[in-house]
């Protein structure tokens, strides 16, 4: 049997529903679809990560939440320009966060990005700070 590779895929699905339960259902119906596609024994999987509505009206709090969730992302990769582009997004989720407070300061702790990075490197957290 020849050396097997792993490969990650991202498919986006759009579904017209009347709200998200029914989206998740029709979501987990495709799963299970695409699940007879694929051979679970050689170690084959599909996992639905997120199902949110689409729209352009996005707040800025679910941006800065998108934000992290990427942030989060980047440092588990545990490569260097992966880290540094990490730290940046933390900057600009520092930033964001600052337009909706009066007692913003415009001096960013890159400490607070050191304590987060170690947190889901080593306990294996999802900070949403």
């Amino acid at each position: 049997m020849p050396d097997l590779k792993t490969f990650v895929s991202t498919v986006r699905v759009v579904t017209v529903s009347q709200d998200e339960v029914e989206a998740q259902l029709t979501l987990d119906r495709l799963r299970e679809a695409m699940m007879d596609l694929l051979d679970e024994e050689e170690g084959d999987s599909v996992t639905v990560t997120q199902t949110t509505e689409f729209t352009t009206d996005i707040s800025p709090e679910e941006t800065i939440v998108v934000l992290r969730r990427a942030r989060n992302a980047l440092v588990r990769t545990r490569i260097k320009q992966c880290f540094d582009l990490a730290r940046e997004l933390d900057q600009q989720i520092y930033l964001l966060q600052g337009r909706y407070d009066p007692e913003f300061s415009p001096n960013y702790d890159y400490g607070s990005f050191i304590s987060i990075a170690e947190r889901i490197l080593s306990k294996g957290e999802d900070p949403n700070e």
